[in-house]
């Protein structure tokens, strides 16, 4: 039961990683105030938020989580990565490159449902409520 509840707290990270992720780039938005750095955003992005996606897929491996939720915590990964690469594309596939907000907020919520029904699992309610 541990190794599912760490599980739990590892999609917790991911999303906590992500909500990071979103202020790091307001705060780089120079018609907000910011200083049009997106650097930390980026630096952030490649590092954290990729270790907290790798971290959710070691975690679901290590809990012996179901091969759905395996899955699951794979497709997060891969929506990650393609996050990651759809920047890249702004030269030669601008239209791709503009879905980077639109793939953050999929993923975004798609990992807010996972940690909530992963978290449901791993803390079951008692029958007298606590």
């Amino acid at each position: 039961m541990a190794l599912v509840r760490l599980h739990a707290a590892a999609a917790v990270v991911f999303v906590a990683a992500i909500v990071v992720q979103v202020v790091l780039a307001g705060l780089a938005i120079a018609n907000l105030g910011g200083s049009g750095d997106f650097s930390t955003h980026i630096e952030f992005g490649y590092t954290w938020v990729g270790l907290a996606a790798l971290a959710l897929v070691l975690t679901a491996l290590t809990a012996r989580r179901p091969r759905r939720e395996v899955g699951i915590t794979l497709g997060l990964l891969v929506l990650y990565i393609v996050q990651t690469v759809l920047p890249s594309l702004k030269g030669s596939v601008p239209f791709a490159a503009a879905l980077h907000p639109l793939n953050a907020m999929i993923l975004f919520g798609l990992a807010i449902w996972y940690a909530r029904r992963t978290w449901a699992l791993a803390m079951p309610a008692t029958a007298d409520g606590k």
